[in-house]
């Protein structure tokens, strides 16, 4: 109902955002789908805060909505971009902390309703000039999908009179690129940066030193269950953090390390199948088939 009012009274599609049709404090409630509430949360860490005046009424600090997924649950709910969050689940959160305001976020189960404020685009710079860098997002997590990643094997590389073991990452039986175990480390800490308030799984620990083919295989197991799990939350798997880790391209290692199987037709009209790097030479091809 409160769509089909909100559409009555709303400006054309292009104004909407800067012009919201309720100024007052209006009552929402939102229920979880297949891909979660549909919207995430930003706002002060601390608690308390001096007020702050919105569409002429005083407030402490409120947390905010920083985007609203089309066509998801929030949106047919009627949230917008911008919304400032006076209640939760009947609890006035005015001054709260981000914390605070996720954890009642996520206690209510599969419905929540929130008492929200709409604002300009103006009013909103205001309240929270884009050079302040102390608020923090909360992301909806909820949504998963199950994403065919596998490690099926590793390598041995050898370059620069350095020997070094690379995991093959492949997504549906297609290599997507091979990477060591410290880039998977690297990988861990900027997710972790990233999305602060995920649970995210262990890696499999680091060896100070050499590892036998039975460790190699344990820590390539653990590494495979650990893309398995992060990967499965759709927002995390398609975050540019994530996307860069299984690109393939030239690492600080020395170019690519991506293998690729080579036809070669031999003299005697035969053909044989290789494995070499894609940027493998000429000499380093023949010596492969050589080696077969």
């Amino acid at each position: 109902k409160m769509a089909d009012s909100d559409s009555e009274r709303s400006p054309p599609n292009d104004e909407k955002i800067i012009a919201p049709v309720h100024l007052g404090p209006r009552v929402v409630t939102i229920c979880k789908t297949e891909t979660g509430f549909g919207f995430n949360v930003r706002g002060q860490v601390s608690e308390g805060g001096p007020l702050k005046s919105i569409n002429g009424e005083l407030y402490a600090p409120l947390q905010h909505v920083s985007a609203v997924l089309e066509g998801g649950a929030a949106e047919e709910a009627g949230i917008r971009r911008g919304d400032r969050i006076l209640e939760v689940n009947g609890v006035n959160v005015e001054g709260a902390t981000h914390k605070q305001v996720v954890d009642l976020i996520k206690s209510g189960g599969d419905k929540l309703t929130l008492t929200v404020i709409s604002v300009t685009a103006q009013e909103a710079e205001r309240l929270e000039p884009s050079d302040d860098s102390s608020g923090v997002s909360y992301v909806d997590y909820s949504e998963k999908r199950s994403l065919p990643i596998s490690i099926p094997d590793y390598n041995y590389i050898e370059r620069a009179n350095d020997k070094f073991v690379v995991y093959n990452i492949y997504m549906a039986g297609r290599h997507l690129c091979s990477r060591r175990y410290r880039e998977f480390s690297v990988l861990h800490l900027n997710l972790k940066k990233e999305f602060p308030d995920f649970a995210f799984p262990k890696l499999p620990g680091k060896w100070p030193f050499s590892l036998s083919d039975q460790q190699l295989d344990s820590r390539r197991r653990g590494l495979e269950q650990y893309l398995e799990k992060v990967c499965a939350v759709r927002v995390i798997a398609e975050s540019d953090t994530m996307q860069d880790f299984l690109t393939d391209m030239d690492d600080e290692h020395g170019g690519s390390a991506s293998l690729v199987d080579i036809k070669v037709l031999l003299p005697d009209r035969t053909t044989i199948v290789v494995k070499v790097r894609k940027n493998s030479s000429t000499e380093e091809v023949y010596q492969a088939v050589v080696e077969k």
